[in-house]
C-alpha cells in the first residue's frame, strides 16, 4: 500500500510540473478561470462516473468535515489555481518557478500545527536537499534580483500567497482522510471550489471571442482536466490518505524537473547541466526521506 502511494504521489507532481506547459497552451485561446472551470468540470465529471461504478459517493458528513473540505476546495485547491496564474501574469513564469517552492516547507509547518505530525532528521534533509536542487533547476531562469523589481511586486506578492494556499492542501486532505475516502474528498472539496469559478467564468464572459487557438485551447484544457485535475488530484488524495505529509513534501520538486522535460519534449528546450544536477539532487532528497521507513497510516475503505 506504502509503495502504490508512493507512485501515486509521484504520478501526482509529474503531471503537476507538466501542467504549466499545458496551461500556458491552453491559455493562448481561453481566458484562466475558464480554463479552470473548464479542466474542474472535465474532472467532477469524470471522477462521479468512476464513483458511481464502485458504489456510489458517500457525501453524508459532520459539519466539521464539510467546513474542512470547503476550506480544502476554496483555499487550498481553486484560490491557488486562479492566484497562481494571475500572479504569473503580474510577473513572470520564473518566478513563480522560485516562489512556489516555499510550498513544502508550508506543508510541514501545517502538519506539526494541524497533525501533530513530528518531522524526522531525515525528512528535513530530504527536504533541504530537494530544495537545493529545485534551485538549481529554477535559478538559471529566474535570477534572485528579478524578484525584488518594483514591477513585479504584485505579481510576486500573489505567487507567494498562492504558495503558502498550496502548502495548505495536503495537511487539510490526510486530516480529512482519517474518516473520508480519497474519492469523496476530492469530488466534494471540488463542488465547493465552484463557489469561485462559477462567478470568475461569468465574470471573463463578455471577453470570450472564437479566435485560432480556440480549438487546441479546448483540447489542452480537456487534457488538463482528465490528465491533471482528475488523475492527478486523486492520486494526490490517495497518496495523503496513507503517506504523512513530511513524506509527501519532497516529491513537489520533482515538478520542475517534470516541467523542464515537458520543454524539452514539446518546445525543444535544452536540458542544461543544471537541470541534470538538480534533478539528480533532488532524487537523492526524495529517497533519503523514502528509505526513511516511516510508518503510515492505512486509507479508509
Amino acid at each position: 500500500m506504502r509503495n502504490r502511494a508512493l507512485l501515486a504521489i509521484l504520478f501526482a507532481n509529474v503531471v503537476g510540473g507538466v501542467s504549466y506547459l499545458m496551461q500556458k497552451l491552453a491559455l493562448a485561446g481561453l481566458p484562466p478561470i475558464t480554463i479552470t472551470f473548464g479542466r474542474n468540470i472535465i474532472a467532477l465529471v469524470g471522477l462521479l462516473i468512476w464513483a458511481r461504478a464502485r458504489g456510489g459517493l458517500q457525501f453524508k458528513s459532520t459539519v466539521r468535515e464539510h467546513l474542512l473540505m470547503f476550506f480544502l476546495g476554496t483555499v487550498s485547491f481553486t484560490l491557488p489555481l486562479v492566484l497562481g496564474t494571475i500572479g504569473t501574469q503580474y510577473s513572470t513564469a520564473a518566478n513563480a518557478s522560485i516562489l512556489i517552492l516555499i510550498e513544502p516547507g508550508v506543508i510541514l509547518m501545517v502538519s506539526w500545527w494541524l497533525l501533530k505530525e513530528r518531522v524526522a532528521w531525515k525528512q528535513s534533509v530530504g527536504v533541504g536537499i530537494g530544495l537545493i536542487g529545485a534551485f538549481i533547476i529554477v535559478a538559471k531562469d529566474a535570477p534572485i534580483e528579478g524578484l525584488l523589481a518594483e514591477e513585479h511586486l504584485m505579481g510576486n506578492l500573489l505567487l507567494l500567497l498562492h504558495g503558502v494556499m498550496w502548502g495548505t492542501y495536503t495537511p487539510v486532505a490526510r486530516l480529512l482522510s482519517r474518516t473520508k475516502r480519497p474519492v469523496d474528498i476530492t469530488v466534494i472539496s471540488m463542488i465547493y471550489g465552484m463557489v469561485i469559478l462559477i462567478p470568475g467564468t461569468l465574470f471573463e464572459m463578455p471577453g470570450w471571442h472564437a479566435g485560432p487557438h480556440l480549438f487546441d485551447a479546448i483540447l489542452w484544457t480537456v487534457v488538463l482536466g482528465v490528465v491533471v485535475t482528475l488523475a492527478g488530484t486523486y492520486c494526490w488524495n490517495y497518496a495523503a490518505s496513507i503517506l504523512r505529509a513530511r513524506t509527501i513534501a519532497p516529491f513537489l520538486f520533482v515538478q520542475p524537473i517534470a516541467g523542464a522535460a515537458a520543454a524539452w519534449f514539446v518546445l525543444g528546450e535544452e536540458l542544461s547541466a543544471a537541470t541534470w544536477l538538480g534533478g539528480l539532487i533532488i532524487a537523492f532528497g526524495v529517497l533519503l526521506v523514502i528509505g526513511g521507513g516511516t510508518k503510515e497510516e492505512p486509507a479508509p475503505s
